[in-house]
């Protein structure tokens, strides 16, 4: 069984995690209000005879991080991943109080979601960066609403749940 003050530090956890995706997700609007209003309203012209060839290089590099995101949530943000341990990480400072065997094992366990999702934002915030990059190397406005788009729908449907990590919590504390 966990203690409820310790419960509590998981799912303090979460709330961590939450933030931690706002602002990943305002990212985003952060460079595309860049681009609009600062790059735009100041008569800022880019390009060059290497634009083309970058906007090609960080196109590839979009679709590389997009396969390896899904490579990611599949192998390490699932649940069985996150349960199974196929992902090691130190347990988080915040986590380390544990006092039972079912304690420690569920801050592993919440280490490793919270550590495999910042990962994964950070994955899809590259994508949005890479947009905004083009945009402001060659004035590709079009692939950086593309790669924000793509970037922004992606983080909404990995938006941290609580109800996701009190299912794993759940699993921890059944017995056998």
């Amino acid at each position: 069984m966990i203690r409820p003050e310790f419960r509590k530090a998981l799912e303090g956890q979460q709330q961590i995690l939450a933030l931690l995706w706002t602002f990943f997700f305002c990212g985003i609007f952060v460079y595309l209000w860049l681009t609009e209003f600062v790059l735009r309203s100041s008569g800022f012209s880019a390009g060059s005879s290497v634009a083309e060839t970058v906007r090609i290089v960080l196109w590839l590099l979009a679709l590389i991080d997009l396969g390896t995101f899904v490579w990611w949530r599949k192998r390490f943000l699932t649940q069985e991943a996150i349960l199974g341990g196929s992902k090691k990480y130190t347990t988080l400072q915040v986590l380390q109080e544990h006092k039972t065997p079912i304690e420690e094992r569920a801050a592993q366990v919440a280490s490793s979601y919270v550590t495999s999702k910042i990962v994964g934002f950070a994955i899809l915030e590259a994508t949005a960066v890479y947009g905004f990059v083009l945009a402001l190397i060659g004035g590709y406005i079009r692939d950086q609403y593309l790669f924000s788009l793509a970037s922004g729908v992606l983080l909404l449907f990995e938006f941290p749940s609580k109800a996701f990590l009190e299912k794993i919590l759940r699993k921890i504390e059944a017995p056998g």
